[in-house]
């Protein structure tokens, strides 16, 4: 199977929304709000990438925001992928490329991944991820968000 990173376009919209409602993701942050407004303006800015597989259909994605940490370092805001396909590399596929091509200036990167998302973390730790805080409550009621950081070149800090 061949899988594409592209740059998201509203064709895939609809596609990326689907993804996220059969998410996890989905079923904790976006029980009562729709994700296409957030995705539509994300791939108006360019920071949305797809993943689509040999028949060209969107398996998964990947949202952020260049200066979305502390409005200087790239944020990771999310990333998704078809529960058909997952355990199949595509996520790390997606954080390489977002590492080495889009973020191949910046030497941090943040993100926040959710206490629940305990597959999702280990990939964060093995790609060299670090916590560095917590947030209770943050983004939906219950769930503690961890902040984690990745120093891409070490040598510089």
């Amino acid at each position: 199977m061949e899988n594409t990173i592209v740059p998201g376009t509203q064709e895939n919209l609809h596609a990326c929304c689907k993804l996220i409602e059969n998410s996890d993701l989905g079923k904790i942050y976006f029980t009562d709000k729709c994700p296409r407004r957030m995705l539509s303006k994300g791939m108006e800015k360019e920071e949305v990438y797809v993943v689509l597989d040999d028949k060209k259909e969107c398996i998964g994605f990947i949202l952020f925001e260049l200066k979305g940490a502390f409005g200087k370092y790239p944020y990771l805001h999310m990333i998704v992928v078809d529960e058909e396909f997952r355990g199949n590399g595509i996520g790390k596929d997606l954080i390489n490329f977002f590492e080495n091509e889009i973020t191949a200036d910046y030497d941090k990167i943040f993100l926040l991944v959710g206490d629940f998302n305990t597959r999702a973390m280990d990939l964060y730790q093995k790609l060299n991820y670090e916590e560095v805080g917590c947030l209770p409550d943050f983004y939906a009621p219950g769930v503690t968000e961890y902040l984690m950081r990745k120093y891409k070149n070490k040598h510089l800090v």
